[in-house]
């Protein structure tokens, strides 16, 4: 019975393909949205996690402004990730080298200004750093070399790719002057381009990072971003972290308006970040299902005017309603389906076409494709139950004097 309720809803839209189309239209965007939306959080999420398994087990992030804890569709973690409400300084900086166990400590600090070469002027972020900056963050130099820590105080940078590219107009523009704040600076590297997901909440791809001493020069005060704290062993990561955090609180009045993350924490920290606005927006796309099963309802409720005749025959020949029932409900069910695989095939093709042209890496799992293909089919169904319903109260006699 279902194979017949299968073909004849086929027959059906297949008699008015341009109409179904466009009835299909919203779950396909919807479908497609929500998976490609999820794929791209997902994607950023496995980056992360690959980053900091990458990263030493010996490492803390000491960061301005106490984490709040976040909370299911809740902004709080956004907030806190962004717009931090403490500071740190470089007395901190220099109060955590001194604290037993630690064996460096890489400062990120962000100085306001532009790049400027031949005239142009580029908007990235100028970082202030020290030598170990690329080992912290697991970035390679791809073309030239990082500055030593002779070099402190050398009037040398260090470029993202899309510095090179947008301000230099070329790769490799190594030898060449920048200009920031007057101050002539000589490119000394170009990072490997970075992957779109970083727990270090730093974007090398459009930064200039200049030798911290070298950087007071520029006449701009540096806010520090972070504090990358290296320990002697992994072992030894809980107690110096408390040990900072204890020796911070002595620098801030007592107030603990910062954080103290381990790996691990930093880790979850910013994954909660994606997680909440990967839900967001693809809350905001799930709208998209809403209207297409508006539409859906809509279509069906005009098919089962247009076919009131059709409905009378059965009927005269012994369809029962719940035959009725069953074959409107099918064909609302066959175009959400349909609209669902467009979805997820467009959504794979959309997937395909950023990684070809941007750095990011979404990643569709099976999962996914299945709830939301669950979703759509759901959809329909419910979409097709109250159009269905009024084609099986048809009374025969008044349906089959229906000139429709």
């Amino acid at each position: 019975m279902i194979g017949e309720y299968f073909k004849m809803a086929l027959n059906s839209i297949r008699a008015a393909k341009f109409r179904s189309g466009l009835t299909m239209f919203g779950i396909i965007v919807g479908v497609s949205s929500v998976v490609t939306i999820v794929s791209l959080g997902e994607g950023v999420r496995q980056q992360i996690t690959n980053q900091v398994g990458e990263s030493g087990d010996s490492l803390i992030v000491v960061r301005p402004g106490k984490q709040a804890e976040a909370k299911v569709i809740s902004f709080d973690s956004i907030r806190s990730f962004t717009q931090n409400a403490g500071s740190l300084s470089e007395e901190d900086w220099r109060d955590t080298e001194k604290v037993e166990g630690v064996e460096s400590v890489v400062p990120v600090g962000i100085i306001s200004g532009v790049a400027s070469y031949n005239g142009q002027d580029h908007n990235t972020t100028i970082i202030a750093s020290t030598s170990r900056f690329p080992l912290v963050l697991n970035q390679q130099v791809e073309f030239g070399s990082f500055f030593t820590e002779n070099d402190s105080k050398k009037r040398v940078a260090i470029i993202g790719r899309q510095v090179a590219e947008e301000l230099f107009k070329e790769n490799v523009p190594i030898g060449k002057r920048l200009t920031i704040r007057g101050k002539e600076f000589v490119v000394q590297g170009v990072f490997e381009q970075q992957s779109s997901g970083t727990f270090a909440a730093v974007n090398v791809n459009n930064a200039v990072v200049l030798p911290y001493d070298a950087a007071r020069d520029v006449g701009s005060s540096i806010q520090l971003l972070q504090l990358f704290v290296e320990t002697d062993s992994p072992e030894s990561v809980e107690p110096v972290a408390e040990d900072v955090r204890e020796s911070l609180k002595a620098n801030h009045a007592g107030q603990e308006d910062f954080s103290v993350l381990e790996k691990e924490e930093a880790l979850e920290v910013t994954n909660e970040v994606f997680y909440q606005l990967t839900v967001f927006i693809a809350g905001v796309a799930f709208i998209s299902f809403i209207v297409g099963g508006i539409g859906i309802m809509n279509i069906m409720f005009a098919t089962v005017s247009e076919r009131t005749r059709e409905v009378g025959i059965r009927k005269a020949v012994g369809a029962t309603n719940g035959q009725i029932l069953g074959q409107f409900v099918m064909e609302a069910v066959v175009l959400s389906v349909l609209g669902g695989f467009f979805g997820v095939l467009i959504s794979y093709i959309a997937n395909g076409i950023l990684r070809a042209t941007t750095d990011l890496q979404p990643v569709i799992t099976l999962d996914i494709a299945l709830i939301v293909f669950g979703l759509s089919a759901a959809t329909g169904i419910i979409s097709g139950i109250l159009p269905a319903a009024q084609a099986a109260r048809k009374d025969p006699i008044t349906a089959l004097r229906n000139e429709n």
